[in-house]
């Protein structure tokens, strides 16, 4: 732990959510023009996401006192961090070259980075179509059931058999299914299942509840208060994005920002309140970067300006 760079220890602080909001964005503007930087940060984001969370979860029963021993005598930094971040870099610096060993064979591991949407077919035939910074794992023995690890957004076309289930898990929720197409989102505090066809089981596990969903029904869960929603949808809408487009439907400005950021990888900020509550509404298919702003400042009558690569701000067109 004593040889890890600072590049390594942003990583490890941004992973174990141990910045401040304004360091946060400091690290993701960094991240977007530093090379470096972005290999350091997939690494750590590949061992943060392998490594059993149960395993993570049991580190606070440590004794306080060691640890607060442990943290004294790192003179090396800069300053005290928390004791769980401390437990965090000891813990990823140690597995780190377990991981990135030849021998390390722990699942299969597939990455979708920032702005992209990844497709893969599952060893059953099933379709998975991975969303931005979202990652899934499953073991090699991929049989009986059929499970996989989520940790953000996808969507699922199962390939049917009755004989045996398909199972998503993620950290508070598990979504099961014997052949049917479905969406799964755990970002933010309302995490979400959106059923296109066939039907669901989802089992909350803070809570023990069981829902069965049905085509067109989506259920949303409040990690924070346990509120539980079920509700019709449009698949057309929410699920747009597997489909490479970005659907931005009769919402302010400043909600839709991080609708585009997420889906471009990149980051735009809004000047003035005016544009802010500007509504949007338009369906971006397949365009690139630079075609979706030339279509922004189009629709919307605001001027895009590049502060620097990947990072941009929106401003009212009578600007210079």
């Amino acid at each position: 732990m004593e040889n890890l760079t600072e590049k390594e220890i942003k990583c490890i602080r941004y992973l174990a959510n141990e910045m401040s909001k304004e360091n946060r964005s400091v690290f993701e503007i960094e991240l977007s023009i530093d090379d470096e930087l972005q290999l350091l940060y997939k690494r750590y984001r590949k061992i943060w996401m392998l490594y059993p969370s149960d395993n993570v979860r049991l580190i606070p029963k440590l004794s306080q006192q060691k640890i607060q021993g442990k943290i004294q005598k790192k003179k090396s930094f800069k300053k005290i961090y928390s004791v769980a971040a401390i437990l965090i870099i000891a813990l990823l610096a140690g597995i780190s070259a377990i991981y990135f060993s030849e021998s390390f064979n722990y699942t299969n591991l597939k990455i979708a980075d920032k702005g992209e949407r990844k497709q893969f077919f599952l060893p059953d035939s099933s379709r998975v179509v991975l969303n931005s910074e979202s990652i899934l794992k499953y073991n090699e023995n991929f049989s009986h059931p059929r499970e996989v690890w989520l940790n953000g957004e996808a969507f699922f076309e199962v390939t049917k058999n009755p004989e045996n289930p398909f199972i998503v898990h993620t950290d508070d929720i598990e979504v099961k299914v014997k052949g049917t197409s479905f969406g799964v989102n755990t970002l933010g505090k309302e995490q979400t299942i959106s059923l296109a066809t066939g039907k669901v089981n989802v089992f909350l596990k803070s809570t023990k509840d069981e829902v069965n969903l049905l085509p067109n029904e989506q259920l949303i869960w409040n990690s924070l208060n346990n509120e539980v929603i079920k509700r019709n949808f449009d698949p057309e809408k929410v699920l747009a994005w597997k489909e490479d487009i970005l659907f931005l439907d009769n919402i302010l400005f400043s909600e839709a920002i991080h609708k585009i950021n997420e889906f471009y990888g990149v980051v735009f900020s809004i000047e003035g309140e005016y544009i802010e509550n500007q509504r949007i509404t338009g369906a971006f298919k397949d365009q690139s970067l630079e075609e979706f702003i030339s279509s922004l400042e189009f629709i919307t009558n605001v001027k895009i300006v590049e502060i620097s690569p990947q990072q941009f701000t929106i401003k009212t067109s009578d600007e210079n």
